[in-house]
């Protein structure tokens, strides 16, 4: 007989049937509330809530029996009586036993055990109950809905045990927390107190973290409670309380500040040089009220508001030795007020900014590596806040007893530019950071920066998910992250949407992530994309379109139930994302066009305008809907930063064009700067060489209005091979403004003509489109073969014509895998394992291009990589570049000097992209391109390869892809 839970079993429960949940008075306090909230997650699905006893005797015949292991008289008589194994759960961490088993109790004729190692086992079998059952982690936090059931059953021989974590402390940081999250929690809540964090705390829970850095730009987590309320229903939650990276020893940054004065007995100076008595003082302090508790204790220090700890005049020698002495009072105090045996206290160091040097040194003075005062700490290393890991464990390094950490960013309040709004962070490069991270051995404690959490949830599920089942998501689920996308989407809106509408959700997930990781709405100015090169940004335009018209199709479709979880999870973060990218987008296109005069431009300032407006509009709505659930979330600043923070950020400046007093046309050339008016006397011409390339069928160009006249055109083809879409045609200027045209070849008709032309007639002039093109046959080139054909190529990495895997002496296959749609354009390619170094010629793998020239000469090959930073601290980054036989040169990508924090490195990750260029020779015809990997934390995107001096036009993306033989 299956284990059964009806409607029917809930409705006649308290009368017939008996209660469905047993709750003993042994167990933890927080197990049992965690158990309530389960059953009201049941009456969510059921519409009936389950009974609850104290009373063995007062049991259904079908219960739910949950207990921790040593906390649970039950489970042990279970034991004893052979019905149950707590062999396979003991001593393990947060590990739960779920099982189906038949009379377990008097009366009781089938149960379901949820035994959990330890207090967080116990809460995590209690919620996998509720995934069962199809919960949502984010039921609470976001309202989201469980799709009604009328019964759910598990089978009768169910015996699941679940994995340890992989990853040990695992969180996330509330943190920029105004003007947004300070303000949705003092007007929901009224502070940063209990009633606030008994959300946070079953969020993070669900998510199946178990460590928190609590808000603390204003806010002290064991004041703010009231009292110790904050830190005592933590440790109820078995939620691992931690703090960031400069307040150590359980207290908050901003407590000293209402605690200072001259007759304080922590004295007026967080300075431990001048104020040693009162700083050892303050930190006793906060290791007595909360040392009780379960925490990961932040040691080490820095400046007053997480500045550095001495002065620019003090040497790396003296910050080291200063550093040393509060370690060492540290720990003793940690000793004396929580645990005398230190190693049995789990602490934190985060070698955050200026303390990364201090822990390495110099070639001249030593640094904290292998001290003993940091034998058992955790030694959090970091992303550079955008990202992007810096230095990783050496293999030496590894045997560090105390373990390692990361902390990444979701949300940064600092340089180049702040990003603090909504979500902008993308699945995939989360994926191949972290994977990265973990394998380099950073494995004991992972947290992100959630800033104001809301918009949040889905990047947070998955680097929780990755941290809790790094087996099923991590390095052996390459390309993985779309179907995580799928499964969070069917989580949250299951029954809400048709599989058709969930296509349609993924697609906006994907499409405006991805736009948001190309540049973050934060970093969008007008200048970013190319106005015209490339199309660049039309395509991006047409592509935010089509986002959006899924996402308004979306809400008008979905339920009034389900409406404020779509619109909080998906729409305001899409949509606002991608309207944002669109307002800057059609401010480019709007300065460039009025430069040209064109009439178009006031058409577009209108598109802006109501952009603009729209911003404003969803953050008011964001801020209205379910009656005011997420007030205050919605108000960073986020248009136009020019420096780290908001000050002097520059909205749109619109441009406005006065009409020609007279009829003008003018004909640019869609993709380039090309254009003209067509006077005899001034140049009349233009070059379409979009046919060049084999695979080309269609081009366009595009007449506008400069003046709000009528005025005629007539265009006529003198190649019969060429087709335009009108042949004539008139434009007012005012709702006519532009017009494109459209141009087709018939490479069949041309008889061995390579120039065309299109005579454009106007009021004022007549422009001539030469229009070039090539009918050659290149297949007798091996496919895969780029063949340059307007003066330059251009290289999605994942085309290459061989992918040479090699192996290592002990075995071990080197190869280069793509990580699809990774990067700005198509995808990447990252060679594994992650954390080897890889010798030319030996072991490396390496990448083979084959591309077609038309001149031998000196060319350069400029490679567009992921903006990754060296994983030591020598600051470099290799790879090897070999053309045909020549001699394989292993190039540093980065510029000499490079360094986090740098000028190179603040243009690469605003930009996201690092880009190298390399001369190379080459032969007239066909040439062989190889790339080699040769350190970690190499990732290929693009390369463009063309006649040294002769760049391509300027881009963002880079040049679009060119033809290759066998191209589809």
């Amino acid at each position: 007989m299956e284990f059964l839970i009806n409607q029917e079993m809930l409705t006649s429960a308290s009368s017939t049937d008996g209660s469905l949940f047993y709750q003993e008075k042994e167990a933890f306090t927080g197990v049992n509330k965690i158990a309530g909230k389960v059953m009201h997650d049941l009456e969510l699905v059921f519409g009936y809530a389950p009974q609850v006893t104290t009373d063995r005797t007062k049991l259904g015949k079908t219960a739910v029996l949950y207990g921790t292991v040593d906390h649970s008289p039950m489970l042990q008589e279970l034991e004893e009586k052979e019905i149950i194994d707590l062999s396979e759960v003991k001593g393990k961490r947060e590990v739960y036993l779920f099982q189906v088993v038949n009379h377990p109790i008097v009366g009781v004729e089938k149960a379901l055990v949820i035994a959990g190692s330890d207090k967080r086992g116990a809460i995590y079998g209690l919620f996998h109950l509720s995934e069962l059952l199809g919960v949502s982690p984010l039921v609470d936090w976001a309202d989201v809905k469980p799709q009604r059931k009328e019964s759910f059953t598990l089978s009768e021989d169910l015996k699941y045990i679940s994995k340890e974590p992989s990853v040990r402390y695992r969180g996330f940081f509330i943190n920029d927390e105004w003007p947004a999250f300070g303000n949705w929690t003092m007007k929901r809540f009224g502070g940063f107190n209990a009633d606030m964090y008994e959300h946070v705390f079953e969020l993070l829970l669900r998510l199946k973290g178990n460590y928190l850095w609590p808000a603390m730009w204003s806010a002290r987590f064991s004041v703010d409670g009231p009292g110790l309320a904050n830190a005592e229903l933590a440790d109820e939650y078995g939620v691992v309380m931690g703090a960031s990276h400069h307040e150590p020893c359980l207290r908050n940054g901003e407590e000293y500040k209402y605690l200072r004065g001259e007759d304080s007995i922590y004295g007026d100076a967080w300075n431990f040089i001048s104020n040693r008595e009162g700083i050892t003082k303050f930190w006793e302090d906060g290791l007595k009220r909360s040392g009780q508790f379960e925490n990961v204790i932040t040691v080490g220090m820095r400046g007053e508001a997480d500045t550095s700890i001495m002065g620019k005049e003090a040497t790396l020698a003296d910050n080291i030795e200063l550093l040393r002495d509060v370690l060492q009072t540290q720990n003793q105090l940690i000793q004396e007020n929580v645990n005398p045996t230190l190693s049995e206290v789990p602490r934190m160091l985060a070698l955050y900014k200026e303390v990364e040097p201090f822990f390495y040194g110099d070639e001249n003075t030593p640094g904290l590596m292998n001290s003993e005062e940091l034998e058992d700490v955790i030694l959090m290393l970091c992303d550079d806040n955008h990202g992007n890991l810096r230095t990783l464990p050496t293999e030496e390094m590894r045997n560090h007893q105390g373990g390692y950490g990361m902390y990444y960013h979701f949300d940064y309040h600092g340089g180049p530019i702040s990003y603090e709004w909504i979500n902008s962070s993308y699945l995939p490069k989360v994926w191949e950071q972290m994977t990265m991270a973990y394998e380099f051995g950073v494995r004991d404690l992972w947290i992100v920066n959630v800033g104001d959490l809301a918009t949040q949830e889905f990047p947070l599920s998955y680097f929780l998910d990755l941290a809790y089942d790094f087996e099923k998501w991590g390095t052996n689920a390459v390309n993985k992250t779309d179907l995580y996308t799928k499964q969070w989407i069917q989580r949250q809106f299951a029954g809400v949407f048709s599989e058709d509408e969930m296509k349609k959700v993924f697609e906006l997930l994907t499409g405006y992530t991805k736009i948001a990781h190309n540049r973050r709405p934060e970093a969008m100015n007008a200048e970013v994309y190319h106005p015209v090169n490339y199309k660049e940004t039309d395509r991006r335009l047409e592509q935010i379109d089509y986002l959006l018209d899924l996402a308004e199709e979306l809400y008008e479709n979905v339920n009034p139930e389900n409406f404020s979880t779509y619109f909080s999870l998906v729409y305001y973060p899409a949509v606002g994302n991608l309207n944002l990218q669109k307002l800057w987008l059609l401010t480019g296109k709007n300065n460039y066009d009025a430069k040209l005069r064109k009439m178009e431009a006031n058409k577009l300032a209108e598109q802006i305008k109501e952009c603009f407006k729209r911003d404003r509009e969803l953050v008011d709505q964001y801020h209205t809907i379910d009656d005011g659930k997420w007030y205050g979330m919605g108000l960073s600043e986020h248009i136009g930063f020019i420096h780290w923070n908001e000050e002097e950020a520059k909205y749109p400046i619109l441009m406005n064009v006065l009409p020609a007093s007279k009829p003008r046309l003018l004909v640019s050339l869609d993709g380039t700067e090309q254009h003209t008016e067509g006077p005899a006397w001034h140049n009349n011409k233009l070059y379409l060489n979009d046919f060049l390339q084999p695979d080309i069928e269609e081009a366009s160009f595009t007449i506008s209005s400069i003046s709000d006249l009528n005025a005629d055109y007539k265009i006529t083809s003198k190649s019969e091979w060429l087709t335009c879409s009108k042949t004539s045609g008139s434009l007012d200027g005012i709702e006519e403004t532009m017009e494109v045209i459209s141009v087709k070849i018939d490479r069949s008709a041309m008889n061995g003509e390579t120039e065309g032309s299109i005579v454009v007639e106007m009021p004022i002039g007549t422009c001539t489109i030469i229009v070039n093109a090539s009918n050659k046959d290149f297949s007798d080139l091996p496919d895969m073969t780029f063949v340059e054909t307007n003066g330059y190529i251009s290289i999605e990495a994942e085309h290459y014509f061989l992918n040479k895997e090699s192996t290592s002496q002990h075995g071990d296959v080197h190869r280069f895998q793509v990580l699809e749609g990774y990067g700005k354009t198509l995808s990447a390619m990252k060679a594994f394992p992650t954390t080897e170094y890889f010798t030319v010629g030996k072991d490396a793998p390496y990448l083979e291009y084959l591309f077609f020239v038309q001149e031998a000469g000196e060319y350069e090959v400029a490679l567009y990589m992921q903006p990754s930073n060296p994983v030591t601290k020598d600051g470099t980054l290799f790879c090897g570049i070999q053309v045909n036989d020549d001699e394989t040169s292993v190039v540093n990508v980065l510029p000499e000097g490079y360094r986090v924090d740098g000028d190179n490195w603040a243009v690469g990750v605003i930009d996201n992209i690092h880009r190298h260029v390399s001369r190379i020779n080459c032969l007239e015809g066909l040439n062989t391109l190889r790339i080699y990997a040769v350190s970690p934390g190499f990732v290929l995107e693009k390369l463009v390869i063309y006649p040294e001096g002769k760049n391509p036009a300027d881009s963002y993306l880079g040049p679009a892809e060119t033809y290759y033989v066998g191209k589809k």
